[in-house]
């Protein structure tokens, strides 16, 4: 005999797959062409565990050969060149998010779609979960406190998954590292004032130090031409653009008729940079929180409120994705009069380290013009 499943519980299978595609698809990243499974994107998209168990995943980086090798006839054999390899972990972790309605009478009294409603809520507060968590890792957050302009804690889940990766004290009191710079590059953070801008010579200097960091930080491949994209705050973009060398330039060569989404997306182009200006980007506020990202009480004291910038070369960021079953759940309540809706993310992002350097990341601190 055969059992007929029922058609509610199709409906729930399908909008489970709906909601978890919008919520990927609908990912800044995705839209932008910054993220997939290839190697050429700033999010690696891992699936490793979606089709098996596990709670990590193991990536294997390499460095390239800087070996002599031979010239002539000279002996090749026993002068062969080992290849150094790292592993970097992402574990994971999960995260749920839910809502649940009023009962039928205020549903009889509503006439928009409260079951539509709650899906597209809880697509957007997923979506910008993830995203958030992305620049938090980028951009070496620890500490739980940091806000946003508004004064907003946005940082709370700043360790979800893996602890983010810290940039060396060292880096910031100096003023500049082998993946840190700082618009007082001179004196360090800690002498970092509230006219330190971001302009269009720092994201030059921004560009040199990804090409010249050991190793080196490679570029997107974009039709045949290598970019390094960069993320910076709205404020930190708004000082650009009064910016009278960045104005004179996006005049006379913007982004024009490029159709990846990667420039269709994006504020500008400067000297082989694609700017996207994005709210998520790290913003410190000294007066509100402490002096610096770090959760620990130690570090360099920032001497103004700071804006983290950051430049991503490919593989940046690894997002591991796993096979959700409880990706969309209703539930009744109170005899069936009320509904909740609940979904949730089994999963790990963090920021790609190689042999304890950030693989594809420079990050650089300035203030900015505030606007409020």
């Amino acid at each position: 005999m055969s059992n007929t499943v029922s058609i509610d519980a199709l409906r729930r299978e399908a909008w489970q797959k709906e909601l978890y595609k919008d919520a990927i698809d609908n990912l800044y990243f995705m839209r932008n062409g910054l993220m997939g499974k290839e190697d050429n994107n700033i999010v690696q998209l891992k699936d490793d565990l979606a089709k098996e168990k596990g709670d990590t995943i193991t990536l294997s980086l390499t460095t390239k050969l800087t070996g002599s090798g031979v010239s002539g006839d000279a002996e090749l054999e026993g002068n062969e060149e080992a290849i150094s390899s790292y592993s970097e972990q992402i574990a994971i972790d999960q995260k749920r998010f839910a809502v649940r309605l009023t009962g039928q009478l205020d549903e009889q009294k509503n006439i928009y779609d409260m079951r539509a409603d709650a899906k597209d809520k809880l697509v957007v507060r997923l979506d910008e979960f993830i995203e958030r968590q992305v620049f938090l890792k980028l951009g070496g957050v620890t500490l739980t406190t940091v806000t946003d302009i508004t004064g907003a804690v946005i940082s709370a889940d700043s360790v979800w998954s893996n602890t983010p990766d810290l940039f060396p004290q060292a880096d910031t009191a100096a003023g500049y590292g082998n993946r840190y710079l700082c618009a007082d590059y001179a004196a360090g953070a800690d002498s970092l004032a509230s006219t330190d801008l971001l302009t269009p010579a720092l994201l030059s200097r921004l560009k040199v130090k990804a090409q010249t960091a050991v190793p080196k930080i490679k570029p997107l491949r974009i039709g045949g031409k290598e970019y390094y994209v960069v993320f910076v705050h709205p404020w930190q973009n708004y000082d650009l653009r009064e910016n009278t060398v960045w104005a004179q330039a996006q005049r006379e060569a913007n982004i024009r008729g490029k159709e990846n989404p990667i420039f269709s997306g994006a504020d500008a182009i400067w000297d082989g940079l694609i700017i996207h200006s994005h709210e998520y980007v790290p913003f410190l506020d000294i007066s509100a929180v402490g002096y610096n990202f770090n959760a620990a009480a130690s570090g360099t004291s920032y001497g103004a409120d700071a804006f983290r910038a950051i430049l991503c070369g490919q593989q940046a960021v690894a997002f591991a994705k796993c096979k959700n079953t409880k990706g969309w759940v209703e539930k009744t309540f109170d005899y069936e009069n009320k509904t909740g809706f609940a979904t949730g993310i089994i999963g790990g992002i963090q920021k790609i380290m190689f042999n304890s350097k950030e693989y594809a990341v420079v990050v650089l601190d300035t203030a900015a013009t505030a606007l409020v």
